[in-house]
């Protein structure tokens, strides 16, 4: 007699999520004995090359990927408005949707921070090489930043690179081609010994939701609602955690 074939549920990630997904999904699978498969995105924006934006960013799109593998259960996007957009164009199910944990923003700088870039301000010190990124979870975070703190137009001026992505604005900074980049606190994990983090104060921060999403052509929904379900548990949180995403049970940074 055969024995009955282990549910097995697929889940789309984005790069730089991809880390303590992996660790939350071994869990869940010890825990129930569903097998959780993880692909992660694999346009050339998520590859680990220092790559500039250039012409049509909206071409290169991270709901587009799935819609045209159209084989998974589930979708994490770095932030909330990935999945609202996943919504609205029939991808992501309404209703559908969990928060797992959040990002805070963060300068990052080549190892050494040889530019000595301590806060905000020291991105509108003449001559200093500034890079934002044009897709998906850091898109426009540059803005809500300056804005605020009516830097918006000295900063502008030194913007010099304009990343195509979150894994290339970090390699960007590793390589030294500009003196700090606005990033996530969690980076450090992604390059570690060739960047670093300064941590901004917390009236200053701007934080963006990571969620998981089910996707219209799920084959196992009811498995996938218990993977949800289950990152939104304090012990695959803890996976977040680790990794210096900010959780509903540990709270901000102070």
């Amino acid at each position: 007699m055969t024995s009955a074939k282990k549910v097995e549920i697929r889940v789309f990630s984005a790069r730089a999520c991809a880390a303590p997904l992996e660790e939350a999904a071994k869990l869940f699978e010890t825990r129930t004995g569903v097998r959780v498969l993880i692909d992660v995105c694999s346009r050339h924006c998520a590859k680990a090359v220092a790559e500039e934006a250039v012409g049509d960013t909206g071409g290169d799109d991270f709901l587009q990927e799935i819609a045209e593998a159209g084989v998974h259960d589930l979708a994490i996007g770095g932030a909330e408005y990935l999945l609202d957009d996943g919504e609205v164009r029939g991808i992501v199910q309404k209703g559908q949707r969990r928060s797992i944990a959040s990002r805070c923003s963060a300068i990052i700088t080549p190892a050494g921070n040889p530019a000595n870039i301590r806060k905000i301000a020291d991105l509108a010190r003449p001559g200093v090489r500034v890079a934002i990124s044009m897709l998906d979870c850091l898109k426009g975070i540059w803005e809500d930043i300056t804005v605020r703190l009516g830097l918006f137009d000295e900063i502008r001026k030194n913007i010099t690179y304009r990343a195509n992505g979150c894994i290339a604005i970090v390699e960007a900074v590793a390589a030294g081609m500009v003196d700090a980049g606005f990033g996530w606190s969690a980076f450090g994990h992604l390059e570690k010994g060739r960047i670093e983090i300064v941590e901004l104060p917390p009236e200053q921060q701007i934080c963006r939701g990571t969620g998981i999403g089910l996707l219209k052509f799920a084959k196992q929904p009811d498995a996938a609602r218990r993977f949800m379900d289950f990152l939104t548990t304090d012990e695959a949180r803890g996976c977040y955690r680790r990794y210096g995403w900010i959780t509903p049970k540990s709270g901000a940074k102070k």
